[in-house]
């Protein structure tokens, strides 16, 4: 979720209304925040969006996963703390309640930013069925005109073409909400991020979750982390290879796995996304299918732009915002590239995993160290389970690189650190930061330390 106020300073000053027409086809974070940005610039901006606002985030995303982790975090943490013998009871979910619940506070986040985009002049048009064919618009089949179009209709979950995959008690992200009662045995399809953070969950339910990895689990993270990452998933089996068919008559019965019988209650797909291109015609698109847009977010057909997931990878709600700024900066007349050679990133599990990679042909020096006590950590310091912290510092000038750390809270770090980083700030710049304390991330005294490691040298 991302709500702007109307002085934002990330938005332009206001102009006078012009006649130019745009449309943005897809209300998500793209969608959305391009829709902002052009509004202020005194542009008339219709948003196209077939269903609700707020695009995968709200829906099937990010949010999703908040709603889904916190209960299952305050779980676990209940389980920690009890074993720890500092307090009596434990906790179990109400699992209907949570999906109604959830569902509700969607509703709200819908409400909050439908409000927002029309206060700042933005028209939507819903069950608006757009579609570009050969650089026309058309919405529910009729033609419109349209002086500039960004399409931002992000990207559907990719479900792979395995036999039994669409019998009853089959889900993805988009439909796991209308599983009627909690599965005994879970089987989750998929080895990447989403993957890991719904196996996290339905273990934290109770359920008895079995995670199929084709290959390599969770890539997007160093090597060093996965220790914390294990530990979080103590609770789910790990299998690598290749799921054969998915089995049952009316129902789902389990799956086999080179040549193996595995009973299973419900499967998971959590096997990544697929841009949702299939309505744009006449323009280039990427072996993937994603529009092939230039450094303005411009496709080949002038005049019409796209951004966000539709794109392709890395299929990053930030990256999404972030290019639905510039498509709308390049309208405005002051484009400015997006780089994406380096960014944060966070996956959520009983630890918050935020990870921003060194570039390409970076190398440096890597200091690491068990992070530190503070809110959501102290009572693991006894078991040594506070996460970790990763720094990787140029050994010439002090430049940092890239770093990876581990605790609750971690992603507000990350945002924040990334952005220096991908400024090119030094460790020794940091020298007179005033640290917030407590907090259960230690990356400001990793930084201090890899300063006075440089002076040594």
């Amino acid at each position: 979720m991302h709500i702007l106020a109307r002085n934002s300073p990330f938005l332009p000053m206001k102009a006078v209304k012009c006649s130019e027409m745009i449309y943005i086809i897809g209300a998500g974070p793209a969608g959305r925040m391009a829709a902002l940005r052009l509004a202020e610039g005194g542009k008339d901006v219709t948003l196209l969006e077939r269903k609700a606002i707020g695009g995968t985030c709200i829906h099937d995303g990010c949010m999703l996963v908040c709603g889904l982790n916190d209960v299952a975090r305050s779980i676990n943490t209940l389980s920690f703390l009890q074993k720890s013998g500092v307090i009596e009871g434990s906790a179990a979910v109400r699992f209907p309640d949570v999906i109604l619940k959830l569902e509700a506070v969607q509703k709200k986040l819908e409400f909050i930013l439908e409000r927002e985009t029309k206060a700042a002049g933005v028209v939507i048009e819903y069950k608006a069925e757009a579609e570009i064919r050969d650089g026309k618009l058309f919405v529910n089949g009729q033609p419109r005109e349209a002086d500039k179009i960004i399409i931002a209709t992000g990207a559907g979950i990719y479900v792979p073409n395995i036999p039994g995959n669409d019998l009853p008690g089959t889900y993805t992200a988009k439909t796991i909400r209308t599983m009627p009662v909690l599965p005994k045995r879970l089987a989750i399809i998929g080895g990447g991020i989403s993957a890991a953070e719904f196996a996290y969950i339905y273990a934290a339910f109770g359920c008895e979750v079995t995670l199929f990895c084709r290959s390599v689990f969770l890539p997007a993270l160093p090597e060093a982390m996965m220790k914390a990452v294990r530990r979080d998933l103590a609770n789910v089996t790990i299998k690598y290879g290749t799921i054969e068919q998915i089995i049952g008559k009316d129902h789902v019965e389990g799956i086999i796995m080179d040549g193996e019988k595995i009973p299973f209650d419900a499967v998971l797909f959590a096997t990544g996304m697929r841009p949702e291109t299939s309505l744009f015609t006449g323009m280039a698109k990427n072996p993937d299918g994603s529009i092939k847009v230039n450094e303005k977010m411009e496709t080949s057909i002038p005049g019409i732009y796209a951004a966000g997931d539709v794109t392709g990878a890395p299929y990053f709600t930030p990256v999404a915002r972030l290019q639905g700024f510039a498509a709308a900066d390049a309208i405005l007349g002051h484009p400015r590239k997006v780089d994406l050679e380096q960014f944060p990133y966070t996956i959520v599990l009983g630890l918050d995993y935020t990870v921003c990679p060194s570039k390409k042909g970076e190398e440096g020096m890597t200091f690491s160290s068990p992070n530190i006590a503070g809110p959501g950590s102290f009572w693991h310091v006894a078991d040594g389970s506070v996460g970790s912290m990763h720094l990787t510092v140029s050994k010439n000038d002090g430049k940092i690189l890239g770093f990876a750390t581990s605790a609750p809270d971690t992603s507000i770090v990350g945002t924040y650190l990334g952005y220096l980083v991908r400024k090119g700030v030094k460790v020794h710049e940091f020298s007179p930061m005033l640290e917030v304390h407590p907090t259960p991330d230690g990356m400001y005294s990793m930084i201090r330390l890899a300063a006075d490691a440089l002076d040594k040298e």
